[in-house]
């Protein structure tokens, strides 16, 4: 009996070993160029745009905060202070190509790469004033992990 099952299973695994053996190769892909890397900014590197916004309308962060209810949006804030939106994005845009400006100076972004973030500041900056203002204090851990 026991012959007999080493018998089946020998002839099984052969059986199996020559299905895999007769499969064709995977088709090999042609070489293609390498992919370039993302332009990735270093964290911090472009600044906070809410100190900027909060200088730009003459209050603090905390009180953007405080003003916004955690409904409101930088662009009602500054119409709500006596500011344009268009005023805000354009020291918004001007405050983000500056950080840029003094990240190619210290050599953490190559020319190419601040200029694809010049280039974006204003939808940047457009995208960031829409939004309501949720300005968040500290590391990021709290008693119940990130940012709960």
């Amino acid at each position: 009996m026991e012959r007999l099952l080493r018998t089946l299973l020998m002839a099984s695994s052969l059986a199996v070993a020559s299905a895999f053996a007769q499969q064709t190769p995977a088709p090999q892909l042609a070489p293609t160029q390498p992919m370039q890397p993302m332009a990735k900014v270093p964290r911090g590197l472009i600044g906070n745009p809410y100190y900027s916004a909060a200088q730009f309308l003459g209050v603090t962060p905390a009180e953007l905060v405080v003003l916004s209810r955690g409904n409101k949006t930088l662009a009602q804030l500054a119409t709500e202070l006596g500011k344009t939106p268009a005023d805000l994005e354009a020291a918004l845009v001007t405050a983000r190509n500056q950080a840029i400006d003094r990240a190619l100076q210290a050599g953490r972004l190559s020319v190419e790469q601040a200029n694809a973030l010049k280039a974006s500041s204003p939808a940047v900056a457009r995208a960031f004033m829409n939004q309501p203002v949720q300005l968040r204090v500290g590391n990021g851990w709290g008693p119940r992990g990130w940012w709960r």
